[in-house]
C-alpha cells in the first residue's frame, strides 16, 4: 500500500489523502501503532466505523489523535470525534465528517441530523469531504441527495465493494456509494474464502480470518473548487496485482 500510495500522491499531485482503516488489525479495528503507520504511509486522515471499537487499546489514542475518526453520530461522552479540520498540503483548509449509518448496524443517533450539526459548525471551510459509513446502498444515496450542495464529497464505506455508479451530483457534491477497500480480493469481502463458504453452507458459526492473497487498492480522486467547495471531477482508482 505504501508504495502504491505514494505514487499517487506524486503523480495525481494529491493535497489530502483519506483512508478508512477500520478493518486494518486483520480486519477487526485499529491499533495505535497500525495508525501510526498508516500515516507513516502518507494518510492526512484516518475515518473508522462500527470495528472501530473492537481494539480496547485504541479508547485512549483517540482523544490524542484528531486525525483519526471515529463516526460522529455515536453517543456523547465515547472518546475520539467524528469531524477534523486539517491543512490540506496546498494550504486550504479541508474538514473531514465521518458518519455511520442505521440500517442493519447499531441503533445510533442518527447520521443525517448529526450532519446537519457538524455542517453548521464549520463556517468558511468550503471543501468538505464525508464519509459515510453504511450498510445498505439506498441509505448511502439518500445521504448524497441529502448533503448535496452543501460539501464537496459523499463517498461511502463498508461494503468492501466498488460501485460504478462515480458521478457529480447537481449540486456539486462528488459521489460513490462505495469506494471499495486495499487488501486481499481473492476472498469474500476481505476475508478468507473458504471459510465464508463453510459457513453459508453450514450456517454454523464460523470463526473468521483475514485473507493473504490478491491484494488491490480500490478509492477515488476527487477534484474540488476551494473557492467554492463544489467538485470539479471524481474518478475511480484502481490498482490490481
Amino acid at each position: 500500500m505504501a508504495q502504491h500510495l505514494r505514487k499517487i500522491v506524486a503523480s495525481e499531485q494529491i493535497h489530502l489523502t483519506i483512508a478508512n482503516c477500520e478493518n486494518a488489525a486483520g480486519g477487526f479495528g485499529i491499533t495505535p501503532p497500525l495508525a501510526d503507520e498508516l500515516f507513516g504511509y502518507g494518510c492526512d486522515v484516518l475515518t473508522s466505523g462500527n470495528h472501530i471499537w473492537d481494539k480496547k487499546e485504541i479508547y485512549e489514542y483517540l482523544p490524542r489523535q484528531p486525525r483519526l475518526l471515529r463516526p460522529a453520530n455515536y453517543p456523547d461522552g465515547l472518546p475520539g470525534c467524528g469531524m477534523t479540520i486539517v491543512e490540506a498540503r496546498n494550504g486550504v483548509s479541508c474538514a473531514v465528517l465521518n458518519l455511520q449509518g442505521r440500517s442493519h448496524m447499531s441503533p445510533i443517533d442518527c447520521p443525517f441530523r448529526k450532519a446537519d450539526s457538524l455542517l453548521a459548525q464549520l463556517g468558511d471551510v468550503k471543501v468538505r469531504f464525508v464519509d459515510f459509513h453504511a450498510e445498505l446502498t439506498s441509505e448511502k444515496m439518500a445521504m448524497g441527495w441529502y448533503l448535496d450542495g452543501r460539501v464537496s464529497a459523499v463517498i461511502g464505506t463498508h461494503t468492501h465493494i466498488p460501485t460504478a455508479d462515480t458521478r457529480i451530483l447537481p449540486g456539486g457534491a462528488a459521489y460513490q456509494t462505495d469506494s471499495g477497500m486495499t487488501g486481499p480480493y481473492h476472498s469474500v469481502i476481505g476475508v478468507d474464502k473458504q471459510m465464508i463458504i463453510e459457513r453459508f453452507l453450514t450456517q454454523l458459526p464460523v470463526r473468521m480470518e483475514a485473507a493473504r492473497h490478491g491484494g488491490e487498492l480500490h478509492g477515488v480522486i476527487v477534484e474540488v473548487d476551494e473557492a467554492t467547495g463544489r467538485a470539479a471531477s471524481i474518478r475511480r482508482v484502481e490498482i490490481t496485482g
